[in-house]
């Protein structure tokens, strides 16, 4: 079951109660600031998130790394970013490696969106999949508080686990909740 919510996060967490989730798997604005301890109040199991290499929001357990797809567009005068960093913060021993190829427990991914784009930060559906399939059980909580196009409560419920998502921006939100009805 996917449970939405059209607000921002900040003012959504507060009414969580502690331990209510099992982990939280999200991609916020580079440039945002994170509340690690209400994160950590929230959940009882491993957080993700992923982040630019000059802007980590915690000091993580473990790194890993999402290889982009070379891309020819440079909208900017600067170089394009090629990697994405993916902070993990353990807590718990829920690792679901074991069983699938190697390919899967190495700390590097390139997968490419195969689905159409709908949002410009958008990630894999495979890639997101892989996380939830690593970092958590059927029937888990699965809370992402930054959303976008909802490709982390897609993983989730393909996988068989609960979601619970947050959407600040009411175009990207009905977008989801468009493509979710549709479905």
């Amino acid at each position: 079951m996917i449970t939405t919510h059209n607000v921002n996060a900040w003012d959504f967490i507060p009414t969580m109660k502690d331990k209510s989730v099992d982990v939280i798997i999200t991609d916020p604005m580079y440039n945002a600031e994170i509340d690690m301890n209400e994160l950590r109040r929230v959940c009882k199991g491993h957080i993700i998130v992923f982040c630019k290499p000059e802007n980590q929001f915690f000091k993580p357990d473990e790194y890993a790394f999402w290889i982009k797809p070379p891309s020819p567009k440079s909208n900017s005068k600067k170089l394009s970013r090629m990697v994405e960093m993916i902070l993990i913060e353990r807590h718990g021993e829920t690792f679901n490696g074991m069983g699938l190829h190697w390919r899967n427990r190495v700390n590097w991914w390139d997968d490419v969106l195969l689905e159409p784009q709908t949002h410009e930060h958008q990630k894999p559906l495979s890639l997101m999949e892989r996380l939830a399939r690593l970092y958590t059980n059927p029937n888990d909580i699965v809370f992402d508080p930054f959303f976008g196009s909802g490709t982390t409560l897609k993983a989730a419920r393909n996988l068989g686990r609960n979601a619970i998502g947050c959407e600040i921006n009411t175009e990207y939100y009905s977008l989801f909740e468009e493509r979710e009805h549709d479905t």
